[in-house]
């Protein structure tokens, strides 16, 4: 009798398992789809050194957070609006001869009909010397046919060294 429950109630956890696994986020290929186009596009703009064509694809009231690690632990700095993130690229593309980004897209989907998060790396490529994999997160809006970055974590904090 207990063989045959264990088997039994494994059997039925399996087929939910199933159920609840394909049922979770019809969307997710779209959503991949569409993050990973958006990052490409992304990424060849960074490319371009161009700070005024980054903030482009932010909303005006769009925060960038960054955090990074020095001598305290993990700092964060966030930049608000356009003014202040396309202040953020500059200073990131100043005396940049060549930049040959890359993202990679690890989880997208869509939370609403216009309402996309991502999460990801940024391989910045800034120093072929020392090769950066910086995680990220950002929350998209659509707005009219475009789909802007309302919110963007980005962490530069590599491993702490002892």
């Amino acid at each position: 009798m207990g063989r045959w429950l264990i088997t039994t109630s494994a059997l039925v956890l399996g087929a939910c398992f199933v159920v609840t696994v394909r049922g979770q986020d019809p969307g997710a290929d779209e959503a991949m789809k569409l993050a990973r186009k958006l990052t490409e596009e992304g990424a060849a703009t960074f490319n371009t050194a161009n700070a005024k064509a980054m903030v482009d694809y932010y909303t005006a009231d769009a925060k960038v957070t960054l955090h990074s690690r020095n001598d305290q632990g993990i700092t964060a700095k966030e930049y608000d609006g356009h003014e202040e993130i396309q202040g953020l690229y500059a200073d990131l593309f100043k005396d940049r001869a060549r930049i040959r980004s890359k993202n990679t897209v690890e989880y997208a989907r869509l939370l609403a009909p216009d309402v996309l998060v991502i999460a990801g790396t940024f391989d910045p490529n800034l120093d072929e010397d020392k090769p950066l994999k910086v995680p990220f997160y950002q929350v998209r809006l659509k707005q009219g046919d475009k789909w802007l970055i309302n919110s963007l974590q980005i962490f530069v904090v590599g491993e702490k060294k002892e």
